[in-house]
């Protein structure tokens, strides 16, 4: 079984995650995608996590 890390929460997480967005937006347009959200735990502020930012682009 593979090793899962947690670490304390990050606030740059939110800084991550905004950035990421703004390039699926430019790469896809509001014509594809009209919501992006931050889901799973390192949208939690305060929560220790994977740090990984799982991101949901809605169509």
């Amino acid at each position: 079984m593979d090793e899962v890390n947690i670490v304390e929460y990050n606030p740059r997480w939110q800084i991550l995650f905004e950035e990421e967005a703004e390039r699926i937006w430019q790469l896809l347009g509001n014509k594809l995608v009209v919501e992006i959200e931050h889901i799973g735990s390192t949208a939690v502020p305060g929560m220790a996590a994977k740090p990984i930012i799982d991101i949901r682009p809605l169509a």
